[in-house]
């Protein structure tokens, strides 16, 4: 590979014999005109492909922070969900205390209704309490469940090698 000749003739053995004849019939304009195509278009490609990875580098960072978001915010359920349990325990040891109270007082009836009357208040607090436990868990459960499958749908696409764009 000294010589020109001996390049120009390296290079046109390893075409086609047909695609040699084709090349010989051309210009040497319309030759460069096609190599300077050729370029444009590897270029143009190059800087879609560019432009994709960094949209997917975006998207996946979106992603994160995301599923931050959402983790915070489970954090922050559990943690009402505690405090909720704990005024449970805390309204049902009143329930208690009212329940011995009234017990010991049954001998004065106007004392008894009145502790009746509260601690039907607490039965009705502790629902409401309960209540808002349950529907509190099935919002999580359900948040949950949703983050998977976005989880799993993005990182079987992300795999697959689809770019994710999100509006």
């Amino acid at each position: 590979m000294t010589g020109l000749i001996n390049c120009r003739e390296f290079f046109s053995l390893s075409l086609p014999h047909a695609e040699r004849l084709f090349q010989k019939r051309r210009s040497r304009m319309d030759l460069l005109d096609d190599h300077i195509h050729a370029g444009v278009n590897f270029y143009a490609t190059s800087q879609e492909i560019a432009r994709e990875w960094q949209l997917m580098g975006e998207d996946k960072l979106e992603f994160e922070a995301a599923k931050k978001a959402l983790a915070e915010e489970m954090e922050n359920f559990n943690a009402e969900k505690q405090g909720l349990s704990w005024r449970v325990a805390d309204a049902e040891g009143k329930l208690a205390k009212e329940k011995q109270v009234n017990a010991n007082k049954q001998k004065e009836w106007e004392e008894r209704a009145a502790h009746q009357k509260r601690e039907s208040e607490y039965l009705q607090w502790i629902a409401k309490l309960q209540q808002l436990v349950t529907e509190k868990s099935a919002e999580v459960r359900l948040s949950e469940i949703i983050a998977e499958e976005a989880n799993a749908d993005s990182m079987w696409l992300l795999a697959c090698g689809v770019p994710l764009i999100y509006y």
